[in-house]
């Protein structure tokens, strides 16, 4: 599943909007205490288009992050994959 494509005219500033989300997070922690802390928080991922972070993690295969290098990896690397 696709949070989001580029085509036409990119909206780049979605990454900006999900690391304000997260501010509150401390790592380490697990997929689930995001989801619990900020998962309800929307997230500008185009022009006219939101999800909320859950939206944005859920399909993310780590259920563990050790640090915020650790998720963003993971997140970035689900960016283009089904």
């Amino acid at each position: 599943m696709y949070f989001y494509t580029i085509e036409g005219n990119p909206f780049l500033a979605d990454m900006h909007f999900m690391h304000k989300a997260m501010a509150p997070i401390l790592f380490p922690t697990t997929k689930a205490e995001i989801i619990s802390a900020v998962g309800q928080k929307t997230v500008r991922v185009g022009h006219d288009e939101y999800k909320t972070v859950e939206e944005m993690i859920s399909p993310l295969v780590l259920e563990e992050y050790s640090c915020a290098c650790a998720f963003y990896c993971a997140l970035f690397s689900n960016i283009y994959s089904e």
